[in-house]
């Protein structure tokens, strides 16, 4: 465990080291600030609590993020299967990622730039203008100084929570990892009715899987029960086979973005709530929304923060947000609402 005794004031604290996090660590690390990252893991990136797809423009814009190791696979599609026996693909080209390698891959590049990482350590509040921290196993608290805290602890932020709105709302998924029956090279969607509020998915990590399914808890579904469905009904259709090799789920906010700018707090990440509220999409959002943060910051103009993510993700995410609300709350026609709620229907695009 890396001791700050002695080394108590930073320029900037960030709390969470994910993909948002320690996107903003390596921007400003680089720009020579002092930057301390605390995460309540023992390990960066563990455990993967996602589907692992990004497009394919954030590896064009982010090269060094990604070690071959870290790509598990390539794709070029996204094939959607509806309840009415409509087929529709998209253009969907990106890599399904080892997220694990993933995050680890940045943190280690900000730690490169001088950012200082302390893991099992976990932020507790602000008084009297200091940060105050845990660390987990020793349950030793002590106090940080910083000019700004950015907040990139996910979904149930509690920076967030602590300086003003927060996410109300949440998707929920669950997720098990099995092996394909045979190579597959596109992402694979499933509308259902037993997956009301969100849909299943098949992703494709070479001759392995991520299988799983995010649904709106508002319905009162069991969640464990809706993912034994689908995976009984790709297992019948031969995607994948019956064996489990791991088990993993999460929470995606649906609100679309909080305030981000709090006098000098900044929120990136799920815990901004740059997850889109529909397809459940955060990783690049994550990692865009935390160089943007750390840009802002390394310009002295952290208000520009807000400004330029709300022109970049704003309308994009308040839409998404609108249409869960307007037309995904009930399930019983789906026919009429997946191409109202749904990027790869054209009438998504037409009617909010």
């Amino acid at each position: 465990m890396f001791s700050i005794k002695g080394m108590k004031k930073f320029d900037v604290l960030i709390v969470g080291g994910g993909p948002a996090g320690s996107s903003c660590a390596y921007r400003l690390a680089k720009a020579g600030k002092r930057v301390l990252v605390v995460d309540i893991k023992r390990s960066i990136g563990k455990p993967v609590q996602c589907a692992e797809f990004v497009p394919i423009q954030l590896y064009h814009q982010f090269k060094e993020f990604f070690p071959q190791e870290a790509i598990a696979q390539r794709v070029k599609n996204m094939v959607h299967f509806t309840p009415w026996g409509e087929v529709v693909s998209m253009w969907s080209e990106g890599f399904v990622l080892n997220r694990e390698v993933f995050d680890a891959q940045i943190a280690k590049l900000a730690q490169e730039q001088g950012a200082v990482y302390m893991l099992r350590t976990q932020f507790l509040g602000f008084e009297d203008g200091f940060a105050w921290l845990e660390e987990i196993d020793t349950r030793e608290k002590f106090p940080v100084k910083a000019d700004f805290v950015v907040g990139a602890d996910g979904p149930r932020s509690k920076v967030a929570r602590l300086t003003g709105e927060k996410t109300q709302t949440f998707l929920t998924t669950a997720q098990i990892t099995m092996k394909l029956t045979k190579g597959l090279e596109d992402l694979l969607i499933y509308f259902r009715d037993y997956i009301p509020g969100g849909y299943g998915w098949v992703f494709p990590k070479g001759r392995l899987a991520n299988v799983g399914v995010g649904v709106d808890p508002d319905y009162g579904v069991n969640l464990m029960e809706s993912l034994k469905r689908f995976v009984e009904e790709v297992v019948a259709e031969g995607v994948v086979e019956k064996q489990i090799i791991k088990r993993t789920g999460g929470w995606i906010p649906a609100d679309g973005l909080l305030p981000l700018v709090r006098n000098n707090v900044l929120l990136v990440g799920d815990a901004g709530g740059f997850c889109h509220p529909i397809t459940g999409g955060g990783i690049a959002n994550a990692v865009i929304s935390g160089d943007m943060a750390g840009k802002a910051l390394c310009d002295g103009s952290p208000e520009e923060f807000e400004e330029e993510a709300q022109e970049v993700f704003g309308s994009t995410l308040w839409r998404a947000s609108e249409k869960r609300k307007k037309h995904m709350k009930r399930w019983d026609n789906l026919k009429e609402i997946i191409p109202k709620t749904w990027i790869a229907f054209e009438e998504y695009w037409r009617i909010i």
